[in-house]
């Protein structure tokens, strides 16, 4: 906090005073000026540290800046510890660890607590970076961490870098497992930063799917009737086209087929060309019904492959709990009988899986 503020100057409060300088901060932050609301709490916390009211106000602002699904990733503690295993069998004291998207510095720190020689942290988050920096020299890894307010694809060598990384780790990862630019990323690190031998953290995903019948979240995807008022005009605000996270294990559906495979993805060996969302790949897929009902969506989720022989799933059931699994509705959905053969078609792109029926 800058102590030479002028708050009687600025606002014409005096300086101590607490109300006038609390009501000041709610009024900027309803009015959008966020940054100069943390100020002014910030400012009342240096004169009152233990005040409630102002630190209640400041931590709602600030978990407003970052998604919450960071807090659930965190709390995922076999997902933490898979990652510690597979970066624990690769790291050593000769390790240039390049780790994209690295949040609250966990697998950074994890890297350097393997006995790195130095890693490069990007997280494109400002707000995230300058925590994730104050975490690294909170413990201690400042000398060998680096937290750099960029994404991956912006670093520049010789400024940000000088010698490429002989390892690259990413959690980069949504309940769809391509949403957050995984492909484009790795591709664009391992291209152009890693070295010829680079190991890459987690190495693959296999996408696995499911036909459901999801009839309570249906109903809202797109929106229609609702207690008998035709509601679909709300339809204006839900992002159509995409898939949304859901737990599975909490929601009432059916399964309408057996667990099927889609794409595979080998990080080492990306595709070299950026698949288009408008000109995305087609994959023909003819499932067989199982259970009869109505096809209302397609679940799915991923098999982490973390190595050649560490893999976990974030589907139903599986070890990596705060991914949730992806679903995709269809509008139109289709009944369907045991024993039919469902046709559809996946469409595929680098950031997005999206489904037709036929």
């Amino acid at each position: 906090m800058n102590d030479s503020y002028d708050w009687l100057e600025v606002y014409g409060i005096p300086h101590d005073n607490i109300q006038d300088l609390l009501s000041l901060a709610e009024g900027l932050a309803e009015d959008g000026d966020k940054d100069e609301g943390i100020r002014v709490y910030q400012h009342v916390l240096s004169i009152e540290p233990n005040n409630q009211r102002a630190k209640h106000c400041l931590q709602e602002i600030l978990s407003s800046r970052i998604p919450s699904w960071h807090f659930d990733m965190l709390a995922d503690s076999k997902r933490n510890d898979v990652f510690e295993k597979a970066i624990v069998k690769v790291v050593n004291k000769k390790s240039r660890v390049l780790d994209i998207g690295t949040g609250s510095g966990l697998l950074s720190m994890m890297s350097a607590r393997a006995g790195a020689e130095s890693v490069l942290a990007c997280e494109v988050n400002p707000e995230i970076a300058k925590v994730a920096t104050r975490i690294v020299e909170a413990n201690g890894y400042q000398e060998r961490i680096r937290v750099v307010n960029k994404r991956s694809d912006h670093l520049e060598p010789n400024k940000d870098y000088t010698d490429k990384f002989n390892v690259i780790v990413s959690e980069i990862l949504d309940s769809g497992g391509l949403g957050e630019g995984v492909l484009p990323s790795l591709r664009q690190a391992k291209r152009e930063m890693g070295t010829s031998d680079v190991k890459i953290i987690p190495a693959g995903i296999a996408l696995r799917a499911q036909l459901i019948e999801i009839p309570k979240l249906h109903k809202v995807n797109p929106v229609r009737a609702v207690s008998g008022f035709d509601l679909s005009i709300f339809d204006e605000f839900r992002v159509s086209d995409t898939y949304s996270p859901v737990n599975l294990a909490s929601e009432e559906y059916k399964a309408l087929s057996e667990t099927f495979d889609l794409r595979s993805y080998d990080f080492y060996n990306i595709h070299e060309h950026e698949i288009d969302f408008d000109k995305p790949e087609i994959d023909q897929l003819n499932i067989s019904v199982s259970t009869s009902g109505m096809v209302q969506a397609v679940a799915f989720w991923f098999d982490l492959h973390m190595n050649e022989e560490d893999t976990y799933s974030s589907g139903p059931g599986g070890e990596l709990n705060h991914w949730l699994q992806a679903v995709y509705f269809f509008e139109q959905p289709k009944v369907v009988k045991a024993g039919d053969t469902l046709a559809f078609k996946a469409l595929y792109s680098d950031w997005m899986v999206r489904f037709r029926l036929t």
